[in-house]
């Protein structure tokens, strides 16, 4: 593991895939991303969503007074058809957020409470539910505008921290901003620590599968993932290690996901989900 102080004020943690994940924990210093990883292509696409979602004023989430001890991320990782009735009789102080596809697969009586999206691309469609008015959506300026502007449900809009190429639009109206790496993962973990999240468990957050393909790696239960899938992986894991870092808090941090070991959040099997919850564990 390495970490470095950078000029800027911030830490920031190395992944063995060469990325930097910043201490999101600390308040005092500038935002700054500072991996290269934004083509042109790239920042074409995030100023037109960022001019069309600005337009529509959805209310900035850092405005609003949301305190949620108990956080659950829900994914459509590997299986999830068949295990998303694990999460129908979680306690009733649990909250949900869901990203990518699990609000569009979601079959349960248990509500997902948020849904945190920050695709800026039009593939960022095939997540929108329809005929349904849907959980409270909580999206990054730069997420696909046609996307929110056919969400049915109550919007809030959040500032990702930008890598240093990157210059947004206008000036910032937000007291703090979201590490989010363009992954709705990072996001939601970067929103449960502004919560106040003490208890958090990510259930199916991995992008595994189970028969081998071309250029995929083999993984330690004998599903596979694609490099990219490695990547984004270690930057999730990174955000788990300064969120568990805190200074004076007493945080649990839980895995229920079928890719590769993430080495700072404990393992979670099945019969074990509901009583990571109860006081003391």
């Amino acid at each position: 593991m390495r970490i470095k102080k950078n000029p800027n004020g911030n830490q920031y943690l190395l992944t063995n895939q060469n990325k930097w994940v910043r201490n999101f924990t600390k308040h005092s210093v500038p935002f700054i991303d500072i991996n290269d990883t934004i083509s042109q292509k790239d920042h074409f696409t995030f100023l037109k969503n960022e001019v069309q979602n600005n337009l529509k004023k959805y209310t900035w989430i850092d405005s609003e007074p949301i305190y949620h001890k108990n956080i659950i991320i829900v994914s459509d990782g590997y299986d999830f058809e068949n295990k998303q009735h694990l999460l129908k009789n979680l306690p009733k102080d649990v909250t949900v957020i869901g990203v990518n596809g699990a609000l569009v697969k979601w079959k349960n009586p248990k509500s997902i409470n948020y849904y945190v999206v920050n695709n800026p691309y039009e593939q960022c469609l095939k997540y929108l539910p329809r005929n349904k008015t849907n959980p409270k959506c909580i999206a990054s300026i730069r997420t696909n505008a046609l996307f929110l502007e056919n969400y049915r449900g109550t919007k809030f809009r959040y500032y990702p921290v930008n890598e240093s190429s990157y210059s947004s639009l206008g000036e910032r109206e937000v007291s703090w901003q979201i590490d989010d790496y363009r992954n709705p993962i990072c996001a939601a973990i970067g929103l449960a620590y502004r919560f106040g999240a003490e208890k958090l468990m990510l259930f199916c957050c991995d992008d595994s599968f189970q028969d081998e393909r071309q250029g995929a790696k083999k993984l330690h239960n004998g599903l596979w993932e694609y490099p990219q899938q490695e990547t984004a992986h270690g930057i999730i894991d990174a955000n788990l290690y300064w969120f568990k870092s805190q200074p004076y808090s007493n945080i649990s941090l839980g895995d229920f996901s079928s890719g590769a070991i993430y080495e700072n959040a404990s393992y979670i099997q099945e019969e074990q989900i509901h009583f990571f919850w109860e006081e003391g564990t």
